[in-house]
This record gives structure tokens, sequence and C-alpha cells, in this order.
């Protein structure tokens, strides 16, 4: 018994409909779509901070050292809060963080290159590399949401190309599947 890798073409198309589906979403409405996001990160976190404030309960019970597992879960408890009720606000201030962060990051690589002695191949890969991410720093200080809007609509129009893709490799399999049954029959 003969069986081919073809014979569910239509389970490819399906996927590929879903992904450009998905990737239309991501392309034109990545506000929506992160604000969403964020919002199941705070439930995941407030579902996080729950578990570990009762394991942190069952500890205390038993006696044993639970005071940091506590912190964290309320900590836990607090931002994923924060996150489901104040989505944007929440991610503003992360990303301010974030770019905050990263500027400090592209200074230090900025340090380290103009520090290291001897000749180096990459050197200008580094230096690249620590005004990108002194760039994106400034960006995710500034503009939060116009960065990660971005990125999502990049990714969005890869998932629709992807999905594109993968509607036409399910329908090259079924071109394939019907030129090879004349064959099977004989």
């Amino acid at each position: 018994m003969k069986t081919t890798t073809y014979k569910n073409w239509w389970f490819l198309a399906l996927n590929g409909l879903i992904a450009t589906l998905l990737g239309v979403l991501l392309a034109f409405f990545p506000t929506e779509v992160i604000q969403t996001v964020v919002r199941f990160f705070g439930i995941a976190l407030l579902l996080a901070g729950l578990i570990q404030l009762i394991a942190g309960i069952i500890n205390i019970k038993k006696d044993k050292a639970a005071g940091m597992m506590v912190s964290e879960s309320i900590l836990f408890l607090a931002m994923g809060l924060a996150l489901i009720l104040f989505p944007d606000n929440t991610l503003k201030i992360f990303s301010i963080l974030f770019g905050i962060w990263a500027v400090i990051i592209g200074i230090i690589q900025l340090v380290i290159i103009v520090n290291i002695k001897g000749n180096l191949s990459n050197k200008n890969l580094l230096l690249f590399n620590s005004l990108l991410t002194i760039i994106l720093g400034v960006i995710l200080f500034f503009e939060p949401f116009a960065w990660a809007a971005f990125l999502v609509v990049i990714i969005g129009i890869f998932i629709i190309l992807f999905g594109l893709l993968l509607i036409y490799f399910s329908f090259v399999l079924r071109s394939l599947k019907s030129a090879e049954e004349p064959a099977e029959k004989t």
C-alpha cells in the first residue's frame, strides 16, 4: 500500500488561509492586536501570581521560608492587574523602561568598543549594533506604540506571505496528486 504526502493537500490550504488571515489582522490592526496581547499577558501574570501566592501560603503553613515567593506573587498580581485594567498606560511605562535600558546597554557597548585594544574584525558590526540599540531605546522612550505597531505590521506582512506560499504549495501538491492518479490505476 502506497502512502502519499499530498493526500491531505486541503489541510495545507486551510493552514495557509488561517496564516494569511492572521497576517492581515497583524498588518492592518496592529494597535488592537498589541492591546489584546498585553491583556492576555496580564491575565497570565495574574494567574502566575495567584499560583505563586497559594504556593507561598502553603510554604508558610509548613513553616518554610516563603518571603521571596509571596513578594514575587504580589508583584506579579500587581503587574497583571495593571496590564488588564490599564493596558495602554502600563505598556507605555514598560516601553519607556525598556527604552531607558536599551540606551544604557547601547552606551555600555560603545564604551566597550572604544576600550577594545587591538584589531577586532567585527568592530564595525559591534558599532552598528550599539548605535542601533541606542536608536531603538530612544524610539521606545518617546514613541513606544509606534515602534511596537511597526514591528507587528512587519510580522503581519511576513505571515501573509507565508500563508500565501502555503496555499500555493497546497495546490502544487494537489496537482501532483491528480497527475499521478492515472499511473496508480494501471
